[in-house]
């Protein structure tokens, strides 16, 4: 058995963190790749109903952040070639996500249009030519934008192909969806809740933070839902071998998104209620 992907196999943040940071460094190690022993191909693996854990090989090689080009040039290759299953979550990096998280979230690094251009103007200077090669652009695209940006691309012929490729070359394996991130009732709990962090806001006083409105939450949702039916059709597309997973709606029945009703995000507990599945 074997896991391969982005975060969302690496499971970031559930549980224990693996590794040293002695290997923080070391790019494909289970510390720099965020791996955790609560992710859910790791609790797969120590599934008692699977048989005995320590007499099969479990290759644990998701890394968070991934794109689906890290996984088919970094990952893949080093799967040993007799794996029984493969479980898969790819696509997330490559449409974008933190740049959503940037953008529509926590804001810890945006600009405003006038900041771009003298972010710019200070990038051609000889004390700040470490940045000319900044994409300052994508800093200041803004939240509607950058969803309107990574629409386009979930629907483009070149997402597409890239997901295919994957699924090609990790063929007769299992493939996963992506859950939706935040309840689907679009509760008006959250239209006054931000998470913009501090430093977005020490250096913006003057501008709105950026809310968990329901046309925003409404917007990611859909987004994730896209990403969903351009994976479900590239696991059709790789024959009967690929499976896709259709998780998300267990996520919804037990409660485990965001900004479920009666839920008050603006505080520190929510974040550690037993249901959240993120």
């Amino acid at each position: 058995m074997a896991a391969i992907g982005d975060s969302y196999s690496a499971g970031i943040g559930a549980g224990n963190r693996l590794g040293s940071f002695l290997d923080a460094l070391n790019s494909q190690r289970d510390w720099a790749c965020s791996r955790y022993d609560h992710a859910y191909p790791y609790l797969v693996n120590n599934d008692p109903s699977l048989g005995d854990p320590s007499k099969r090989t479990f290759q644990f090689l998701s890394c968070s952040g991934a794109l689906s080009k890290d996984v088919l040039e970094k990952q893949i290759p080093r799967l040993s070639s007799d794996q029984q299953a493969i479980l898969l979550s790819v696509g997330g990096n490559d449409v974008e996500l933190v740049n959503i998280l940037n953008q529509c979230i926590f804001q810890v690094g945006v600009l405003n249009p006038e900041q771009v251009i003298v972010a710019k103007l200070a990038a051609q200077t000889e004390e700040y030519a470490w940045a000319k090669d900044f994409d300052f652009d994508t800093l200041g695209r803004g939240c509607a934008a950058q969803l309107d940006h990574t629409a386009t691309f979930i629907g483009s012929s070149t997402f597409s192909q890239r997901l295919d490729n994957v699924l090609s070359a990790a063929k007769g394996k299992l493939a996963k969806e992506y859950g939706k991130f935040f309840a689907e009732d679009l509760s008006p709990d959250c239209n006054h809740v931000t998470w913009s962090t501090w430093i977005y806001k020490a250096a913006n006083v003057f501008q709105d933070a950026q809310y968990l409105t329901q046309d925003n939450r409404r917007r990611m949702n859909g987004l994730v839902d896209s990403v969903n039916a351009q994976l479900k059709a590239a696991a059709e597309r790789a024959g009967p071998s690929v499976v896709f997973v259709d998780y998300d709606s267990y996520v919804g029945e037990f409660h485990g998104r965001y900004c479920e009703a009666g839920v008050d995000e603006a505080t520190t507990e929510s974040n550690t209620r037993i249901p959240l599945m993120f």
